[in-house]
């Protein structure tokens, strides 16, 4: 059972594809209720979390105490902002954090051709390069992996991008672009914003030639190759559906309440919180199902891993989330976790 949460909705950023429009965020939790709800998580049987922010690092001394209390396996994102990550590197990598993962949505050969500071995708990718590769360097046991969101802009990028990262020991994940197909998606513009990344169905046979590129890359260190072969016409269209088990436990927001995923609120499932859980368990699993039911859709990575790997080789699926074991990838160069 895997879950998410929100530390927080600050961001020291405004990324032209990330629209948080949710205003019905109060008070967000203090680093003690944190604690108390990671140890909710643990008694639920949650044994890995992805830690979202917007940006958890600004939480910044709280979050050391919230984690030295967390005692599930995570991937804590961030986007690697460099006086925050000057500041704390590290408290956090000597201290209870031991992943850093970072948006990669260019190689370092693309930015040092085409680099426009001005452009929040490649600023936030240089910032995000800067702080895994100095990680890597200084602390080579702590977990690193680079994010990317595949879209028209940087397509034809991804191959080289994926052998940068694996060349310097760095994990990767690759996502699709999203957009707010319904109204409901509080954290993406609407598809008329995003004309520039949004895919059609004409850039189909291309996509499949880089995924291609990207299945013989040697000594890969991409952590969902096994979804790579989805449908890509379902991808591109957001069409998958997680039937409201998107990774078997809940999401967190930063108050407390619960979501249907870290892209949807849900009309029901957001009604209850966190503290609710322990006594309420076949209630939530019932509201997250009929909230699922009025989702159109995603292509998310996340949840499509976990669907994956929970009817395949759920044993498995758990190195796969914890330590970033794959098949395709030698066991010497797995994680090594600093699990409680």
């Amino acid at each position: 059972m895997n879950s998410l949460t929100y530390l927080t909705r600050r961001c020291p950023r405004k990324c032209e594809y990330c629209d948080i429009r949710n205003t019905s965020i109060k008070k967000e939790l203090s680093p003690k209720e944190w604690a108390e709800a990671f140890d909710i998580l643990k008694k639920l049987g949650v044994q890995f979390n992805l830690i979202l922010g917007n940006e958890s690092w600004i939480l910044q001394d709280d979050l050391l105490f919230i984690m030295n209390q967390n005692e599930i396996p995570f991937a804590m994102y961030t986007t690697c902002p460099p006086n925050l990550f000057l500041s704390y590197h590290k408290k956090f990598f000597e201290g209870p954090i031991d992943n850093l993962s970072c948006a990669i949505d260019y190689s370092m050969d693309f930015l040092n051709l085409n680099f426009n500071p001005a452009d929040d995708m490649q600023a936030k990718t240089l910032d995000g390069w800067s702080g895994l590769i100095y990680t890597r360097g200084k602390y080579p046991k702590i977990d690193c992996q680079g994010n990317i969101t595949m879209s028209k802009l940087n397509l034809m990028n991804i191959p080289e991008i994926v052998k940068e990262l694996s060349s310097h020991g760095i994990f990767v994940g690759i996502n699709y672009i999203h957009w707010n197909k319904d109204g409901n998606y509080d954290f993406f513009p609407e598809k008329k914003y995003l004309e520039r990344f949004v895919f059609s169905e004409k850039d189909i046979p291309i996509i499949k030639d880089v995924i291609e590129q990207v299945k013989s890359i040697e000594g890969s260190l991409l952590q969902n190759v096994e979804i790579l072969d989805f449908d890509i016409r379902e991808t591109i269209n957001m069409n998958w559906h997680c039937k409201g088990d998107p990774y078997g436990g809940p999401t967190i927001d930063a108050d407390g309440s619960l979501r249907l995923c870290g892209y949807r609120k849900g009309k029901y499932v957001s009604k209850m919180t966190i503290w609710d859980l322990p006594k309420f368990y076949a209630a939530w699993k019932t509201m997250m199902k009929a909230d699922a039911k009025n989702c159109p859709g995603c292509s998310w990575s996340y949840p499509r891993m976990y669907a994956y790997w929970r009817d395949n080789d759920p044993t498995f699926g758990r190195k796969v989330f914890v330590s970033h074991a794959g098949k395709h990838i030698d066991e010497n160069k797995w994680s090594e976790r600093k699990i409680k």
